[in-house]
Parts: structure tokens; C-alpha cells; sequence
């Protein structure tokens, strides 16, 4: 083997062998004193526990909320849309676009009109809303067999 091929799988090997240590020795001992610090922290009564959780979730609430329904700067610029927001402007604004004045049910009935007659029937089953649409199934493709190049 080339010398560049034998460094490279000792690189390897080592690399493997310090992750190894690492996860086996030393994030144990960290963890006992991280718990053991904060456990006296604590009982100490330097860290008020109930306090820190609920600081903790009404920041995690306020942020949540900011994320879907958008939020008002402090710095005094526009209004920022949430997710929620962002969606129903978008996706769900450009398919009633889509849909027009037809409605939900008819276009997913005219979506579906491609589709085998007992999708379509299943359809009409479910939106029982529209089964006055009066929209026939289309009768099942019959199955045919061409066997391609054949020989003489």
C-alpha cells in the first residue's frame, strides 16, 4: 500500500479511537459533575427551580406563538408574518385561487376525473355533499397486451 493510503487509515483509526474515548470516559465524568453542580445549585437555593421552569415556558409559548402567528417588532418595523400566516396567503390563498368560485368538492371531483371509476365513486361516497354533481364515473381501461417487436 502507498503511504498516503496507510495515513489515511491511521487518520481513521484515530479518529475513531478518540470518539471512542471520548463517548466512554469522558462525557461520563462530565455528567457526574454537571449533575452534581446543579444539584447543589438547587438545593442551595441560588436557582429557584419552579421560577426557571416557568420563565422557561412562557418564553417557549411566546416564541411558539411569534413562529405561527406572527409577531410586532420592538424596533417599531411592519408586522411579521407567521408561519401559519404564510401558508394560508400562500398555498391555501393560491388554491382557492385555483379552485374559483367552483368550490373545494368540485375541483377535487374534476381532479379526479382521470382517475379509475371506483376512486371516483369513492370520492363521491366521501363528499356526500356533491353526489348532486351528477358526475359519472368513467367506465374501467380495458386491458390490453402488445408484445412489442415480434418474430417472424
Amino acid at each position: 500500500m502507498s503511504q498516503e493510503v496507510l495515513f489515511l487509515i491511521f487518520l481513521a483509526l484515530e479518529a475513531i479511537m478518540l470518539v471512542g474515548i471520548y463517548q466512554l470516559v469522558l462525557l461520563k465524568l462530565i455528567r457526574k459533575a454537571v449533575v452534581r453542580h446543579w444539584i447543589e445549585e438547587i438545593e442551595s437555593g441560588r436557582i429557584d427551580l419552579p421560577q426557571v421552569l416557568e420563565s422557561y415556558t412562557e418564553n417557549l409559548l411566546a416564541h411558539i406563538d411569534a413562529l405561527l402567528f406572527g409577531y410586532k417588532p420592538d424596533d417599531g418595523s411592519d408586522f411579521v408574518r407567521g408561519r401559519l400566516q404564510k401558508f394560508y396567503e400562500g398555498a391555501a390563498g393560491g388554491a382557492a385561487k385555483t379552485l374559483g368560485k367552483e368550490g373545494l368538492g368540485v375541483g377535487l371531483l374534476k381532479e379526479l376525473s382521470n382517475e379509475p371509476w371506483y376512486v371516483q365513486a369513492i370520492a363521491q361516497k366521501l363528499m356526500p355533499a356533491l353526489e348532486n354533481l351528477d358526475v359519472t364515473p368513467t367506465d374501467p381501461p380495458i386491458a390490453s397486451y402488445d408484445p412489442g417487436i415480434t418474430r417472424k
